[in-house]
């Protein structure tokens, strides 16, 4: 999944939903390569865990980003790295409310045995449809019936986070499109990421009846590694947090 650098091609991804609110389209990209009980704790180590074996992104530095769509499980065992109890200021919606960027509001502080991730939080927008955050209406065909968007940023602003959870129809749903989502069915702005961007990344995972897109990308001052760091815990715990909601 590749966001190229400088202008781009206004006649290959169409015009923006919500001209004035998304005046600047996602670059395109390549295609894919809380507050709990201790129960919790110990199953959303074996989810987070599981996500970061699977992501397999791959940066194309000064490019774009690189990234994959992917129906999320938690059948992978936890590695010597990720032991210990996770703390998250990430908390658990209550079950059976329309889910909304409310829950997840604030600055993000998680650890994770010797891992320790902080972005300070920007904004947060509801959606009561899927248009303003999908192109050509793709993501309405997968079933999205309303959207959560959550901006956040870090390392001194050289790094943006742009997080989208898609409400889907049922669980049927959100499984069968995870896998299927590509850049171009995504409406990102342009405060979201980083302008002209150095490396970049994101991810798609299935939770429940929901789909959560994960997006980030950064200045040169962060390394590729450290991009993909941000990208794995802010990704899984969120997907955590709502498979136990």
């Amino acid at each position: 999944m590749m966001y190229p650098h400088g202008q781009q091609d206004p006649a290959a991804w169409g015009q923006p939903q919500q001209p004035a609110a998304y005046a600047q389209e996602i670059p395109p990209l390549g295609p894919p390569p809380k507050k709990s009980n201790a129960g919790w704790i110990v199953i959303v180590l074996v989810l987070i865990a599981g996500l970061i074996v699977g992501a397999g992104l791959l940066v194309s530095a000064g490019k774009g980003v690189a990234g994959s769509a992917v129906a999320a499980s938690a059948t992978g065992k936890p590695s010597s790295t990720t032991t210990g109890k996770p703390t998250t200021t990430t908390s658990k919606p209550k079950a059976g409310a329309q889910l909304g960027y409310a829950d997840y509001e604030g600055p993000w502080n998680f650890k994770l045995g010797d891992v320790q991730m902080h972005a300070d939080w920007v904004e947060g927008r509801d959606h009561k449809n899927c248009a303003p955050v999908e192109k050509g209406g793709k993501l309405t065909g997968f079933g999205c019936q309303y959207a959560s968007e959550m901006l956040l940023t870090a390392e001194s602003g050289a790094v943006k986070i742009t997080q989208f959870v898609l409400g889907m129809k049922d669980t049927a749903a959100a499984e069968s499109s995870a896998d299927k989502i590509e850049e171009k069915d995504l409406n990102v702005r342009a405060v979201g990421m980083i302008d002209d961007f150095e490396t970049g990344k994101w991810k798609a995972s299935s939770s429940k009846e929901f789909v959560v897109i994960t997006l980030v990308t950064a200045t040169s001052a962060v390394d590729a590694a450290l991009v993909e760091k941000y990208l794995r815990y802010r990704h899984g715990d969120i997907v955590g947090a709502i498979g136990f909601r």
